[in-house]
């Protein structure tokens, strides 16, 4: 209301919201808790205690007083925690469906002596009341950050990680958020301590394309091979990437980041291009071996035992591969911690060592250091938590 831009009637949620939905994209907001505004104005860090509340709570004038269809909600909140909890519903009711909403845990740029203790299971408890279908990201219970800006997982990234209540309701690292391993053998048995459970908590690795999170004139976006770099080190490490575009003062997406995303797009499909494993021969122990190169992630090849399966790919004719693609079926948790890929190279008696691979999650790429050639190739599992499903098996002949 205070601005100039559009008389003050403009509504930039609503205007964004309308526009991702009529290009088909999903909605997602970015609500940071630490508010310096509401600091000013004596409702953030004020030192309140946590009480009943009424929201939606009613102000003067409101216009959905009297609504018998407004859902209301008593929660406990602090009066900065109230102020969130309006805020959410305003953006949940007015904008919906909204299909994540992204927290972080910052504190703002308040005096060190002042602290607000977020109201995350009033919060949460909103969000899954009025958009029930929407991931809570980041310190939320859905998505992790990775723990660093460059968009880099790690080389084993786990999706089932320890985790504390670290005051209201909060999903919190027993471990370090940085920490090198989050969800090894290891990793478990050093959080034991402080560790109330374990979580299905995926990692997403944020980047921008630029230097920084917002536009400037005088920055350039990230080259393609920088994005690549992230893409198979995020992605290929099962991981969502999350790439932030920041718009420019007209607030529209720069042409020079258009023009680069395009040629970040055309780059994977490149080094990624045709998957010629794709519905060949194969034979297997255990359950439907065909489901790991049929192309469909709801299927998979069920191994007999944990720790244990053989799948052997038959090509029909000796091919080149330089990147193999793996991914588990993930509604059946995220179980393999050991496997090595072996090919019949032409010339050698036997089985030749080409990779091996601790994680695979929803999404692992490996890269070869050289071409590999060979008809038969084989994965075989040698350490798993439980008995592995394997909804992947794809190899490829990147053209770069």
């Amino acid at each position: 209301m205070s601005s100039s831009w559009q008389g003050g009637q403009g509504d930039v949620l609503r205007s964004f919201a309308d526009s991702l939905r009529r290009h088909e994209i999903k909605v997602g907001v970015y609500i940071s808790p630490a508010d310096e505004n509401q600091y000013l104005h004596g409702v953030y860090a004020n030192g309140s205690a946590r009480s009943r509340r009424a929201i939606p709570t009613p102000v003067e004038g409101d216009d959905r007083a009297g609504d018998a269809a407004v859902r209301s909600f008593t929660l406990d909140a602090t009066d900065y925690g109230a102020h969130m909890l309006n805020q959410l519903y305003e953006v949940l009711t007015e904008y919906g469906p909204i299909d994540e909403v992204w927290f972080d845990g910052a504190q703002g740029r308040i005096p060190p002596e002042k602290v607000e203790t977020y109201d995350w299971d009033s919060w949460y408890a909103v969000i899954r009341a009025l958009a029930p279908n929407a991931t809570v990201a980041v310190r939320g219970p859905d998505v992790r950050w990775v723990g660093n800006e460059g968009g880099l997982a790690r080389e084993n990234e786990w999706s089932v990680v320890p985790v504390k209540d670290s005051g209201n309701g909060s999903i919190d690292y027993a471990l370090k958020y940085d920490a090198p391993d989050q969800g090894s053998r290891e990793a478990l048995a050093e959080a034991r301590a402080v560790a109330q459970y374990v979580q299905w908590w995926p990692a997403e690795c944020d980047v921008s394309i630029r230097p920084g999170w917002f536009y400037h004139e005088d920055e350039q976006p990230k080259s393609v091979e920088q994005l690549t770099d992230i893409w198979f080190r995020s992605v290929g490490r099962n991981s969502v990437l999350l790439l932030n575009i920041p718009p420019d003062k007209r607030g529209l997406l720069p042409e020079a980041d258009v023009a680069r995303l395009r040629e970040f797009r055309e780059r994977i499909g490149l080094e990624l291009p045709e998957d010629f494993a794709r519905g060949v021969r194969v034979r297997a122990d255990g359950r439907r071996p065909a489901y790991a190169v049929d192309g469909d992630p709801d299927t998979a090849w069920a191994c007999p035992a944990p720790s244990r399966g053989t799948l052997t790919v038959d090509l029909g004719k000796a091919r080149e591969a330089d990147r193999i693609r793996l991914g588990e079926d993930i509604r059946r948790g995220q179980q393999l911690e050991h496997a090595v890929i072996e090919a019949r190279v032409p010339g050698s008696s036997g089985w030749s060592l080409v990779a091996e691979v601790d994680t695979v999650g929803a999404s692992r790429v490996l890269t070869l250091p050289a071409p590999v050639r060979a008809r038969e190739w084989r994965l075989r599992v040698t350490g798993s938590r439980g008995a592995v499903r394997l909804a992947e098996f794809g190899l490829y002949r990147s053209r770069m």
